[in-house]
């Protein structure tokens, strides 16, 4: 073969390793060695549940009652700790009227620093053994506190992400609803190898003496710190019986922002943990590089892949070319029918082209320095 048809295979083998050879590797080496948590008894000790919010006041009473009554219905000692985040609205003053009468504590931020900065703050003031962190919009199970701090009876454990289910959702949205419970899937699998790499931000628990404060403007904090406990030498598990409830946003539009800045902010963690990309520092470093890393270098494969496919000559390529393109036909054809759209390959196709549109675009945002200006609050309510 020549340098293109080398080239033309390396990226295909690159492309087919990440989404699936990747995850079959997990498959086969989970089977091998499976590391469940050893959860023997009931966690008893003390927890403070974290919320930071930023204008929420149209569903912080809600989500605080609820964070309240989860947190005394343990025998342990609890506390809720709200952050505002420089909220203008009447969103501490809401929260203060719930907590302020169970021993809880509601801090008022002067700015919006941030959600890394209010977590690391909250995180600051806690008194407990575990730090809970929640987020304002969702709702949780009413055992999934209980189910969320059982892992943490294994001393192994040093973290534990709960389980996000995503409301069904029309159209290309139904594909990104799709490749949610493929991500999921595959942090369980990653979790049976050895540990995962990122925890969901609003449902997730960790020791407090393994936290350690997330540099302010961070964007993935729910990866910053968890890979911080991996590389303490504790796992960070997957609790599938604690459920959180939450939808996707109400346009593909800003699924796609939402990714973008996600995405950046996988670069921006290497700048500012720069041991991750070192196998002798990081224990998950194979899940992190093929993860993470991976999947932003997938569209530049996919670009190679299709001009490559044109220019070779042969049956093999010209077949490779023109899959390439009813690919992308599809795929565009279910981003224009929208919500409309019922049949599941196009669905896939959309939503593999909005998420590897994303991860593209990551790269010219983090260059550029606008990761965090990259994503406004959005409508994620229904109607």
């Amino acid at each position: 073969m020549n340098p293109l048809e080398v080239t033309f295979w390396i990226l295909a083998t690159f492309v087919v390793y990440t989404y699936a050879g990747y995850p079959l590797l997990l498959l086969v080496l989970g089977r091998l060695g499976r590391r469940p948590s050893r959860s023997v008894e009931p966690y008893a000790g003390s927890v403070s549940v974290i919320l930071a919010a930023h204008n929420e006041e149209k569903v912080i009473q809600r989500r605080v009652s609820e964070l309240i009554k989860l947190v005394n219905s343990r025998s342990g000692a609890g506390e809720v700790i709200v952050v505002s985040d420089g909220s203008t609205d009447d969103t501490p003053r809401m929260a203060r009227d719930l907590v302020g009468t169970d021993g809880g504590k509601v801090i008022e931020l002067p700015a919006s620093w941030g959600k890394s900065a209010a977590l690391t703050v909250g995180a600051g003031v806690a008194r407990s053994e575990v730090l809970v962190f929640a987020d304002a919009r969702q709702t949780w199970a009413p055992d999934t506190l209980h189910q969320l701090l059982e892992s943490f009876s294994d001393p192994t454990v040093g973290a534990v992400s709960g389980d996000l289910v995503i409301e069904s959702a029309p159209g290309v949205l139904a594909g990104v609803g799709a490749y949610w419970r493929y991500e999921k899937w595959l942090r369980r699998q990653e979790c049976s190898v050895r540990s995962m790499i990122s925890v969901s931000g609003s449902i997730s628990a960790v020791r407090r003496s393994l936290f350690r404060p997330i540099p302010p403007g961070t964007i993935l904090d729910d990866v910053y710190w968890p890979l911080l406990v991996a590389m303490q030498g504790y796992r960070v598990v997957h609790q599938t019986q604690a459920v959180a409830y939450d939808r996707l946003p109400q346009r593909v539009g800003d699924e796609f922002r939402r990714k973008v800045r996600t995405l950046s902010g996988n670069l921006q963690l290497i700048a500012r943990l720069p041991a991750v990309l070192l196998p002798w520092r990081n224990p998950v470093w194979l899940q992190f590089l093929s993860h993470k890393i991976f999947r932003l270098l997938v569209p530049w494969a996919l670009c190679g892949l299709l001009v490559l496919s044109f220019m070779l000559p042969g049956l093999v390529y010209t077949a490779a070319f023109a899959a390439q393109v009813l690919f992308y036909v599809g795929a565009a054809v279910g981003l224009l029918w929208g919500v409309g759209c019922r049949l599941r390959l196009v669905t896939a196709a959309g939503a593999f082209l909005v998420l590897n549109a994303a991860a593209w675009m990551a790269w010219w945002t983090w260059i550029t320095g606008r990761s965090s200006r990259s994503w406004v609050k959005v409508n994620y309510a229904k109607g």
